[in-house]
């Protein structure tokens, strides 16, 4: 690298440098990506974990096929930033959830280690009913319509249509 350096034009010297650099790294990277397998494991857990946002955002986001129909900015913002909220509102549910189950099996003499615990996901939704009905007024209040809850837990139907704020 240090040749390539030496050799190129003062003005290119330090682009080409950099962009040998990156293939180094690049190279090394994937070297070592092939050779470890906890390293793999890793990167598939972060990806199923990124996917599973996804499909929690797919769940929550039914209306017009999952699709923005308008080319409104405002109104665009507004739909995502709906459904920004009703996600993390899935998951802080999901995460209170598994924190009460989880404090009852360790009560009741469960042992659950750190490893068992990164495996699992607040991004859970089979419990989520698309079709309950919030509605979120200017003052951000919100009031329930109708509430259903999943016959075998106590999780809540959750489904919000946002209007203007």
């Amino acid at each position: 690298m240090l040749q390539r350096l030496a050799s190129s034009a003062p003005s290119d010297r330090v682009a080409k440098a950099l962009t040998a650099l990156g293939h180094a790294l690049k190279s090394i990277y994937l070297l070592r990506y092939i050779h470890d397998l906890e390293l793999r494991a890793r990167m598939q857990l972060q990806v199923n974990r990124g996917e599973g946002r996804h499909q929690l955002a797919r769940r929550l986001f039914f209306a017009n096929q999952g699709a923005f129909q308008t080319g409104d900015y405002d109104e665009i913002m507004n739909k995502a930033t709906c459904l920004s909220l009703l996600s993390n509102a899935v998951v802080v549910w999901n995460t209170v959830q598994m924190a009460q189950i989880l404090a009852q099996l360790r009560a009741s003499g469960e042992t659950i280690t750190d490893d068992e615990l990164a495996r699992v996901s607040p991004m859970a939704f089979a419990h989520v009913i698309p079709n309950g009905t919030y509605f979120i007024r200017g003052t951000a209040s919100i009031t329930a319509s109708a509430t259903q809850h999943h016959p075998t837990t106590s999780l809540v139907s959750i489904s919000w249509h946002c209007n203007e704020l």
